[in-house]
């Protein structure tokens, strides 16, 4: 009897359950990851873990609704003859967290409305794409609306995720200016980048895509990037600057994703300067 005649087949169906088993499992790996990308993605955060008056400074709440959804954010005014800011935080932080900005634009005597997105700090709802483009779009509304100020006065500052909302307003609207930090080109390429054995640009419903708006912001640019940003790396603020249009600056500072600009000797001077490059709408002073 030729016992690998016996053997030999027996080898096969083994061989099949394997790579059957190997497909299952990459495909559930994709299934994940599909379905749990908005978990990955937004990380809100609902302590509040302090005010502007604690930081020794005058706000107003401010309480906007958007689709059902009831929004929260704080307005700091300050001098009526300076740029506006417009504050869209990143991700895994709230309003609460902002001190060292708020105390920047302080120091400025800049007006600056934060917002929570929805889901975040004390705002209602459930984050999504959309949603936060809603929440950028309400906030917008409030100051050229609400508060009369003009477009062309007022600087959408995008952080991180953030810049995804700021980039789909700037693209809209006709802001004074546009500063970007710490920006991604877009969700889908960050993903490729931490899952490069995953099909992740066929998978994401997510894009926020920074770098396809770039063409259609027409505001000047202050394109701000750590080298050190382990979160979201440097050539992507590269990329997104090469695509922009002009006036536009890249700052290259060093330090944390979190507070790398804000904690920069040179903040409130690039800020002072951008700021007077918005109030003459963009043109050079030479």
């Amino acid at each position: 009897m030729n016992i690998g005649s016996l053997l030999g087949p027996k080898k096969v169906p083994w061989a099949k359950l394997a790579t059957l088993l190997l497909v299952l499992g990459y495909a559930s790996i994709c299934l994940y990851l599909y379905e749990t990308q908005e978990q990955k993605i937004f990380r809100p955060r609902s302590e509040m873990l302090g005010t502007p008056t604690q930081w020794g400074m005058t706000y107003a709440d401010v309480h906007l609704q958007v689709a059902g959804e009831r929004l929260h954010g704080w307005w700091l005014p300050a001098r009526t003859d300076t740029p506006t800011v417009l504050f869209l935080h990143g991700n895994a932080r709230n309003i609460s967290q902002l001190q060292d900005f708020a105390g920047l634009f302080s120091r400025l005597e800049w007006p600056v409305l934060m917002i929570d997105y929805r889901g975040y700090g004390a705002s209602d709802g459930k984050p999504s794409e959309n949603g936060l483009y809603a929440d950028g779009e309400a906030a917008w509304h409030y100051l050229t609306i609400d508060q009369k100020i003009p477009a062309t006065r007022i600087i959408l500052y995008g952080h991180s995720l953030g810049s995804g909302v700021a980039t789909w307003l700037a693209s809209r609207h006709a802001a004074g200016g546009v500063v970007l930090e710490g920006a991604f080109t877009s969700i889908p390429d960050r993903a490729a980048e931490i899952y490069p054995y995953l099909p992740v640009r066929w998978l994401s419903h997510i894009t926020f895509d920074n770098r396809a708006r770039m063409r259609d912001i027409h505001a000047p640019l202050l394109m701000i990037h750590s080298r050190e940003d382990q979160v979201i790396p440097f050539h992507h603020g590269e990329r997104l600057f090469a695509a922009a249009n002009i006036p536009k600056r890249l700052v290259d500072i060093s330090g944390h994703h979190g507070h790398a600009f804000v904690r920069w000797p040179g903040a409130h001077e690039t800020m002072r300067a951008f700021g007077e490059l918005v109030m003459r709408g963009g043109r050079d002073s030479s």
